[in-house]
């Protein structure tokens, strides 16, 4: 008896983990997962059909929460938008970003982002920008781990653009599998804002660096051309208030607006993508 009742604990703890790890993750799969435990079958088919068919019902499920119902609630209550995925000229640099719901800005960022970045396949044709990580659609204060600010659909980050090592030709895409940690570091004499940081104890300033791998830094070439113009054009737009990039970025590329600062040594580093926020 004591066994079963153990084992009923177990099975409702790692319930209750699930809906909070799916909940931190996509903001609507704990709720999701709730709404299954509901309606999941529990009859006697064979046991294989029978976990094919829930897991298809949690797909469905969270299919509808994100694809069908967030979208509208986020335009009605918070004026966010999802970001395109098929667009030729602005789209996710991988699925993730938008299956886990973390595609959605405010509309003055979403008009922002469509118009320059279609300058952008204007003037650098078959050029698409990639977008990392934006926010939720819902909240005012919802975090997105492991963001510090990216809460409220005024900020994104923005993959750089590459030319390929090999051809010397505009290279779409990243070096990185994650969008994140293949970094363009400082070079001798650079203001090296990395190992400022580490002397000061800031251990997770390059952690990403030290975890993501980086096999396939040496096919992509970082192109401060098209990254140069595409930042200008940024910090042109009246909307927008901030760009952060790491600081020997802004001086190799002669960038000299007062809109791109420092993010300071508690963030993480970026010379691997730009941060860009109403």
């Amino acid at each position: 008896m004591k066994k079963n009742n153990y084992l009923r604990v177990f099975r409702v703890l790692l319930h209750i983990l699930l809906v909070i790890l799916l909940t931190i993750l996509t903001q609507v799969g704990g709720l999701a997962y709730l709404i299954y435990l509901g309606l999941k079958r529990r009859n006697t088919i064979l046991a294989w059909k029978r976990k094919v068919m829930n897991f298809g019902m949690f797909l469905v499920i969270y299919s509808i929460l994100s694809f069908v119902i967030l979208p509208v609630l986020a335009s009605t209550i918070y004026n966010r938008k999802a970001l395109p995925i098929t667009n030729t000229a602005l789209k996710p640099l991988r699925m993730y970003t938008y299956l886990m719901n973390r595609h959605y800005v405010h509309e003055d960022l979403y008009a922002v982002l469509l118009s320059e970045t279609a300058t952008m396949q204007e003037e650098f044709p078959e050029t698409t920008t990639y977008y990392l990580d934006a926010s939720f659609p819902l909240g005012a204060n919802f975090p997105l781990l492991p963001h510090w600010s990216h809460n409220d659909g005024r900020k994104i980050d923005l993959a750089f653009y590459y030319t390929d090592a090999t051809t010397k030709q505009n290279k779409n895409g990243s070096p990185s599998w994650l969008g994140y940690g293949v970094c363009e570091s400082p070079k001798i004499g650079e203001e090296n804002m990395p190992e400022f940081c580490a002397e000061k104890g800031y251990f997770q300033y390059s952690f990403l660096e030290k975890i993501v791998p980086q096999h396939n830094k040496g096919n992509y070439v970082f192109d401060r051309v098209r990254t140069k113009y595409l930042i200008e054009k940024l910090t042109a737009s009246s909307k927008i208030k901030k760009i952060f990039i790491e600081p020997h970025l802004k001086k190799r590329m002669k960038l000299t607006s007062s809109k791109i600062r420092f993010h300071g040594c508690h963030a993480v580093r970026h010379d691997d993508h730009i941060h860009l926020q109403l």
